[in-house]
């Protein structure tokens, strides 16, 4: 009787529901660690060639030198191109406390855990949108797997601000409904700001995200954070005034530009991209942008009326974030028809996430739609494949625990016998300007990064080493 009382008193009628409990959150933590690694992974491995983790991407170098010269928070609040890029600091600085052989590695494993941390977001958040579990796995899976990210943004910590504003957009859109997860969302959305002003062009998710929101006085907590942190990038960039426009804008180029480069691409991929436009030219793009209107609109027509305002506001940052972005930066190249390059890839991706969320978003409404997201998942994975072996600008290199051992040879030899040393132009700060070289001294030796110098010019970027660090 006794024993039976024990048993009885110990097993409370809630016992059975905690260790429910308990199993489903230690089973979707691990399934959250599990994609993290898997995710990370495949964009250190992805490209033919030399691998991200042995290849230092170009302004990432400049992040380097200056983590090597100065302390966290001189360069948290230095520009960089005008702007702030605070996530791209904190992950750049402790690489200048490590052996030198580990810094491309690190620069590039931490780029690529936070992209698929990114990923984790959105799965979470587009849970308050989305309907199916598909079809929030695609829209989280496309962060870290978009096939035209490969060329030229993968597993780099100078391109983290394109994520991040994506990250920024999710968590607007689909407003958290507590104190708590609104502190989280604008731990997101300063983050983001802080790393790119051109994050403004999400802000127009708030507007839906608080007309859906139950509580909207907490769902705007988020977007008055990231107002603020706007605010501080609007300032920095007007105390450090500088133009870096790489060519002059065409406006009338900026809708043939996204709908070569946005629209033709989503359905072609980057592997076909180039030979499609440049055997049918702007007919191609015409071709893509009629029928990719009019399958939305079709789309359109059948969502429900509550949906109507997330695809416009994705298709509009959409739109805006390239026309924007390019607008400011030039449109010389994109259209190039003889000669087409897939450089300026970094200007498509966050219209391509946008234009592929409407679309998610669209599809989730259909009666059919595991069926309909299960074809695009298949079309999306088949684009992935066909641009997985495509050369990056990674893929020649070169190496850098190749540059870092002929460094350290180098170094051997006495003071000024280190050979001819290279001015690079790795954007060290100077009061009144925007950057100016760093002069290897004549005990430095100097390290390359991607993309390769073209043979007889001096690179834009390197990594600057005093040979003290290398003996």
């Amino acid at each position: 009787m006794v024993g039976h009382a024990t048993l009885t008193a110990t097993n409370k009628p809630g016992d059975g529901l905690t260790r429910a409990t308990g199993t489903r959150r230690r089973g979707l933590i691990a399934a959250v660690a599990g994609w993290v690694l898997a995710a990370t992974w495949l964009q250190l491995v992805r490209g033919p060639g030399q691998r991200a983790y042995d290849v230092m991407w170009a302004e990432d170098s400049t992040f380097l030198n200056q983590a090597m010269r100065h302390g966290l928070w001189h360069n948290l609040t230095t520009p960089h191109a005008g702007y702030l890029q605070v996530v791209a600091r904190l992950l750049a600085q402790p690489a200048a406390h490590l052996p030198l052989e580990w810094a491309a590695a690190w620069l590039a494993a931490g780029a690529a855990i936070v992209v698929a941390l990114i990923s984790v977001l959105v799965w979470f958040a587009s849970g308050r949108l989305l309907r199916s579990p598909w079809a929030r796995g695609l829209v989280a899976a496309l962060v870290p797997l978009l096939p035209q990210a490969g060329f030229e943004i993968n597993a780099a910590v100078n391109d983290l601000h394109w994520y991040l504003a994506f990250a920024a957009f999710w968590v607007l859109l689909a407003a958290p409904r507590s104190v708590r997860g609104q502190a989280g969302a604008a731990a997101v959305c300063v983050l983001a700001a802080l790393s790119d002003p051109l994050t403004a062009l999400v802000l127009p998710a708030a507007l839906v995200g608080v007309l859906r929101a139950p509580r909207k006085r907490i769902a705007l907590i988020a977007p008055a954070a990231m107002l603020v942190a706007l605010a501080v990038q609007g300032w920095v960039h007007l105390a450090w005034a500088t133009d870096y426009r790489a060519s002059t804008t065409d406006l009338t180029d900026l809708p043939v530009i996204y709908g070569l480069r946005v629209v033709l691409s989503a359905l072609t991929g980057d592997h076909l991209l180039g030979p499609v436009y440049q055997s049918f030219g702007l007919l191609a793009v015409i071709f893509a942008v009629l029928v990719a209107a009019a399958g939305l609109a079709v789309l359109i027509r059948l969502a429900t009326p509550t949906v109507r305002p997330v695809v416009a506001v994705s298709l509009v940052s959409s739109i805006a974030y390239l026309v924007v972005a390019v607008g400011l930066r030039g449109t010389a190249d994109f259209l190039d028809r003889e000669d087409f390059s897939l450089g300026g890839s970094r200007y498509t991706v966050v219209p391509l996430l946008l234009l592929w969320t409407a679309i998610i978003v669209l599809l989730d409404q259909l009666r059919t739609r595991t069926f309909a997201v299960g074809i695009t998942a298949a079309f999306l994975a088949v684009q992935l494949l066909s641009d997985w072996a495509a050369p990056t600008v990674r893929s020649n290199g070169p190496s850098w625990r190749s540059g870092v051992r002929t460094a350290a040879e180098e170094c051997e030899k006495p003071a000024g016998q280190h050979g001819s040393q290279a001015t690079p132009l790795v954007a060290e700060e100077a009061p009144g300007a925007a950057a100016i070289p760093i002069v290897p001294g004549p005990d430095d030796v100097t390290v390359l990064v991607a993309p390769q110098p073209v043979p007889g010019r001096q690179p834009l970027f390197a990594v600057v080493i005093d040979c003290t660090d290398l003996r």
